[in-house]
């Protein structure tokens, strides 16, 4: 009698144990979303002000500032820019080659980001014809 009891407390656990977890949905896989931002900037004062806006993964605009590492060595530059829009900040970091002084290439990514975009991870291409730079990537 003592055993049908154990047995029966043992399948009435399992029992348990399958149905609370059988209602746990899985968490979906991050999509990669792509994203393009498009940035004009003043050279005038430093740091180097200027203006965005995204389209794709997200849609905002607002203003920019660029800092540059001038430490950096030959055409190789590193850059921090911090992107201010009405739903928050988010940081970027990227490194370019320049093949002129008006033309370079890099590669970027978020590291921070302040209010909607505290979560924000992304990352990609960009293109730097003049004072302005066309970054395409994703948002993850």
């Amino acid at each position: 009698m003592n055993k049908n009891k154990i047995f029966s407390a043992a399948i009435a656990l399992l029992l348990l144990a399958f149905f609370t977890t059988s209602w746990v949905s899985p968490t979906p896989a991050a999509r990669k979303t792509p994203v393009t931002i498009n940035s004009v900037y003043d050279f005038s004062s430093y740091p180097f002000p200027g203006t965005f806006t995204t389209s794709g993964a997200f849609e905002t605009s607002g203003t920019v500032t660029m800092e540059v590492d001038f430490n950096s060595f030959g055409n190789r530059i590193h850059c921090l820019y911090t992107f201010l829009a009405p739903e928050g900040t988010f940081i970027i970091r990227e490194e370019c080659i320049y093949s002129t002084p008006l033309h370079g290439q890099g590669r970027w990514e978020i590291v921070s980001g302040t209010g909607a975009y505290k979560n924000l991870r992304g990352n990609g291409s960009a293109l730097m014809p003049g004072n302005e730079e066309n970054w395409k990537g994703f948002i993850y």
